[in-house]
């Protein structure tokens, strides 16, 4: 599957998948551990913040790092990434959260366009894992991630409405 293919599939099942919650859904902990909705959409847009400018330079744009340069000051801890950005998303509104989240995925199709085929295919270029690519990087990090959360998501709405209908 092409990467631009692999990106929208993605955003659209993640935001498919709040389709439907209610605002108060949104606020409800204990979708993913104790988050939210929220919480986990802010989580997603920082993780994909952070995969723009990974692989901008693939692209050959040098664009500013602030996430990636948090996660390297935070050690990397994925924990303090999180509560930095996942965490306190809970003053944020669903609007905010889905404009922020619509805007790096803006970002991600941009970027990524602009990186050829032969270098998504390029293995090496993954310190932690060389023998992997660019592509494989966007299929667990973005598309993986994404659809991990999504499923968490429905699951909170499914038991939301088993729940209602115990009660009804």
């Amino acid at each position: 599957m092409h990467p631009l293919t692999t990106l929208r599939y993605a955003h659209k099942t993640l935001v498919d998948s709040t389709r439907g919650l209610s605002d108060a859904d949104w606020d409800t902990p204990g979708v993913c551990g104790v988050w939210s909705v929220k919480q986990i959409i802010a989580h997603i847009t920082a993780w994909d913040s952070y995969f723009c400018e990974f692989v901008a330079p693939h692209a050959g744009m040098d664009i500013p790092r602030p996430h990636i340069d948090d996660f390297r000051a935070f050690d990397g801890s994925d924990d303090r990434f999180n509560e930095k950005y996942g965490t306190s998303a809970s003053s944020k509104t669903k609007e905010e959260l889905l404009a922020a989240l619509e805007a790096v995925y803006a970002r991600e199709v941009e970027i990524c366009g602009l990186i050829s085929d032969e270098t998504w295919h390029k293995t090496g270029v993954l310190r932690w894992a060389p023998e992997n690519d660019l592509e494989d990087y966007l299929l667990y990090a973005v598309y993986g991630h994404k659809y991990e959360h999504a499923a968490q998501i429905v699951v909170f709405g499914d038991r939301k409405i088993l729940h209602e209908n115990a009660k009804g």
